[in-house]
């Protein structure tokens, strides 16, 4: 068992809880709170549908978000002004109301309701806890399970649910999930709805310009690279240690984006275990030797990018972000997972040159 003293304990969870605030985060932040006003302001509610790749930060987003706006209190009677739900794994309307009930913290409403009752009865009900707890915003998580588990029926009687909910209780809904569930926004009954639209994206270290002949000139992503510097510097200045870490120089800063492919769950993730490291190995900071043995430990049959010259450090971006093919016949060739870029050396990246690919 890994002993740790109290202060690092308290210093890894408040790492791990940390959240970094950048500007198109507060922008989305932002749309929250226009639509939270145009609750108020009555009439008919656009709502908004945030998209991200898996690890962007969806959830981290949805989490503070809620931290910035708590609730009042968990008594059953008290204000809620955000109802945080998401997608039952039962997905149908029935399902799906009984989900928003549990998560408005009404057990005794929840637990009368039954499968017995029809939908329509129960919608009522919803709209009635809605209202009477002054709920502003309603936030639904893994919206994209609507996809991928239901068929186009089932998601029409979803979103016929949400519209008399929106409609009649005058609250938006911001719908989040993957890329693909751009679908919905497709759709008759969502696209008139969703006045909003953001996607979380990875970040970027260059741009890269495909073509058919497969000669693909990459250009330095100037702002790019400075973005994720600063996310990097941020995670850094959330680290509870003697010496506050510098991880923006090149020789750090590559080998962290080789690593994450611009993933911010990865990235983080791989932070915590060199914070975790520098604790173990009584180190009073985390330096470029932490963070080199930190990569052999969690991959050993990898090429170690910290112990390569900057030229030599291969990276790999976002290409292209999951699809879901509806046309497809079968179930396996619905899914189309994300896509990432070649690995290629940095030195050939930032040498402006045309990439050719075999």
């Amino acid at each position: 068992m890994i002993q740790l003293n109290s202060d690092q304990m308290n210093s890894l969870v408040a790492f791990r809880s940390c959240f970094i605030e950048y500007p198109a985060i507060s922008e989305i932040f932002g749309v929250f709170d226009r639509l939270r006003l145009n609750r108020h302001l009555g009439g008919e509610q656009e709502s908004m549908l945030l998209t991200g790749e898996t690890g962007s930060g969806k959830t981290a987003l949805v989490n503070q978000y809620l931290a910035k706006n708590p609730t009042n209190s968990t008594h059953s009677f008290a204000d809620q002004k955000i109802l945080s739900t998401r997608i039952p794994s039962n997905i149908s309307e029935e399902g799906t109301i009984q989900q928003f009930l549990t998560d408005l913290n009404n057990k005794a409403s929840s637990s009368r309701t039954n499968n017995r009752k029809k939908a329509p009865a129960l919608a009522k009900g919803i709209v009635r806890q809605i209202k009477d707890k002054n709920v502003e915003l309603i936030i639904v998580n893994e919206i994209q399970e609507l996809i991928e588990f239901s068929t186009a029926d089932m998601r029409q009687e979803i979103a016929n649910t949400f519209k008399y909910i929106s409609e009649e209780a005058k609250v938006p809904f911001v719908l989040v999930g993957m890329p693909y569930a751009g679908v919905l926004a497709n759709e008759a009954q969502w696209s008139s709805r969703l006045g909003w639209r953001r996607e979380i994206d990875y970040f970027r270290l260059f741009k890269h310009q495909d073509t058919e002949d497969r000669e693909s000139p990459s250009i330095p992503d100037i702002e790019g690279k400075e973005h994720f510097a600063r996310f990097v510097a941020g995670l850094a200045s959330r680290m509870q240690l003697d010496q506050k870490p510098i991880l923006t120089g090149d020789d750090i800063l590559y080998p962290l984006f080789s690593i994450c492919s611009g993933e911010c769950r990865k990235l983080k993730h791989f932070l915590e275990d060199a914070l975790l490291n520098s604790f173990l190995q009584a180190k009073p900071t985390i330096d470029k030797k932490v963070l080199s043995a930190t990569f052999v430990q969690k991959y050993p049959k990898q090429q170690n990018p910290f112990e390569c010259s900057i030229e030599q450090i291969e990276i790999r971006e976002l290409k292209e972000v999951s699809r879901y093919n509806l046309s497809a016949t079968s179930k396996e060739d619905k899914m189309l997972p994300r896509l990432l870029t070649d690995a290629l050396p940095t030195g050939l990246l930032l040498s402006n040159k045309p990439l050719r690919r075999g």
